[in-house]
């Protein structure tokens, strides 16, 4: 488990987060998180009707390694590890409200 990080929040806002194993008319990023960037780490906690539900989720970024993506900016995806297994956990896609607010994290990440 990652320790909860200290110092200020570098950026906050909404992701939606894709669902792996969508059905195939389901909408993949229909999952709103609450994310916040904080000494390195990313957290992200589940919102079910504009509140904050579930434990957080969170996402040292010394061990994951971002991958922005230049042809759908308001994307990016987190990755850790050397895998070709799709089915990995070890892929996690998010998606911004729009292309400005991908730039604004993808820019913080780094």
């Amino acid at each position: 488990a990652v320790a909860v990080p200290k110092g200020a929040v570098e950026h906050e806002g909404v992701l939606r987060r894709k669902k792996e194993d969508h059905k195939r008319f389901e909408d993949p990023y229909k999952t709103v998180c609450v994310c916040r960037l904080q000494g390195g780490v990313l957290r992200v906690r589940l919102s079910q009707n504009g509140e904050v539900a579930g434990e957080e989720e969170r996402f040292d970024l010394r061990q994951w390694r971002l991958l922005p993506r230049s042809d759908k900016p308001d994307r990016f995806s987190l990755t850790r590890g050397m895998t070709d297994n799709p089915d990995d956990a070890n892929v996690i896609t998010f998606k911004a409200e729009n292309k400005t607010e991908g730039s604004k994290w993808t820019d913080q990440i780094k």
